[in-house]
């Protein structure tokens, strides 16, 4: 489906709106800023969007959007989705430390944002569900772990990479030790997980 003109601009304003909170943080988007960004008037913005809260909501849910279509065109198999669930967030390039700066600023902006908080709290239910169901798909055993090993030990993960993101982000770990630690861990927990299936 070939997206139309206003909807490639509405993304080029969104775009605008990441730069400038990866930049800066979210109190740096105005309308003004955005417009100049992305090349655009302020009322071209204020059409699209009407409001500033309606804008940064917008990029947010755009955010958490478009990381859902990417995962959604990986392949099936459950070893691969497992590790660009629990990966891709660590910032080891350019392009993943933009996108950590960004989620993180509406981590912080979540403290007094129910909108947001909300949002981002359906975002890592999902994840973490997912997770659950991939480690009990990749286990290869027809007995698979009790729903509540599994949800424990998808949360446990989930936790981790966010730990360990924020090590990255602040420079105290490189991206490589990060990933690194994150996949020693999940082959722990998969071998815990296979021991617990075994007859």
């Amino acid at each position: 489906m070939v997206s139309s003109p206003s909807d490639a601009r509405r993304q080029e304003i969104i775009q605008a709106v990441w730069v400038l909170i990866a930049g800066g943080g979210i109190e740096r988007v105005t309308f003004r800023r955005v417009a100049d960004q992305a090349g655009v008037s302020v009322g071209r913005v204020q059409h699209h969007f009407g409001t500033r809260d309606a804008l940064v909501l917008a990029a947010c849910e755009t955010m958490i959007d478009l990381a859902h279509d990417r995962y959604q065109d990986l392949p099936e198999a459950p070893e691969e989705r497992l590790r660009h669930i629990l990966l891709h967030a660590i910032p080891d390039s350019d392009r993943a430390r933009f996108g950590a700066s960004v989620w993180h600023a509406y981590l912080s902006k979540s403290a007094a944002d129910e909108e947001i908080a909300g949002l981002l709290a359906e975002a890592k239910r999902g994840t973490e569900e997912e997770i659950a169901r991939l480690l009990e798909d990749a286990g290869g055993r027809g007995d698979k772990l009790l729903a509540d090993g599994s949800l424990r030990a998808a949360r446990t993960l989930l936790a981790i990479a966010d730990g360990l993101t924020v090590r990255v982000l602040i420079g105290d770990l490189s991206g490589a030790e990060a990933r690194g630690l994150l996949l020693a861990e999940l082959r722990r927990v998969r071998g815990s997980t296979d021991q617990g299936n075994s007859p």
